[in-house]
């Protein structure tokens, strides 16, 4: 086996590496009112291409991900079930770096409102953050909201995509 053939396999090596690397681990975390059947949201990568969503279809409450069946998606009250402020559900995406779109609609006007929840934590980002480690986007009286984060690689990727670079370049001596 001939050097060069040795590091062109590590070069790429390390790009598959580094590339598989810039997806980061985002969780989220939604607070849906009590009256969920008035709430929907997606979230939309910058291609335009739906990666989350969620929606209610004869009587039924779906939350589809692109990917589903790597993570599961949790569903339950927000609070105990006597002073429950709405509903809260828990997901976790690996998501490539880039600039995603959240888009949260309220088919009745108020946001997402009732009892003790002002809307004002309706839905949370969690990771690896253009803003931080988190962003909290607000649902508070009105029929719609639109925002973005933007999910930037770790340290570590751009170090392994580095590298990549570094390794394909050698020249065998």
């Amino acid at each position: 086996m001939s050097k060069r053939f040795m590091l062109t396999a590590t070069g790429l090596a390390a790009a598959a590496v580094g590339g598989n690397a810039a997806a980061e681990l985002i969780s989220f975390e939604v607070h849906n009112d009590y009256y969920i059947s008035e709430n929907s949201w997606q979230i939309v990568n910058s291609s335009g291409t739906t990666v989350a969503s969620m929606y209610l279809s004869a009587g039924s409450i779906y939350i589809p991900t692109s990917q589903s069946s790597t993570y599961g998606v949790s569903f339950g009250l927000w609070g105990s079930s006597a002073a429950a402020s709405g509903y809260r559900t828990n997901f976790q995406m690996d998501l490539p770096a880039g600039t995603y779109t959240l888009q949260m609609q309220d088919s009745w006007g108020d946001g997402w409102v009732w009892n003790s929840a002002f809307g004002s934590d309706a839905f949370n980002v969690a990771g690896n953050l253009a803003s931080g480690s988190s962003v909290t986007f607000a649902m508070q009286s009105t029929s719609s909201v639109t925002g973005t984060f933007t999910v930037v690689p770790a340290p570590g990727a751009l170090a392994l995509l580095g590298l990549a670079g570094i390794a394909g370049r050698r020249k065998r001596a």
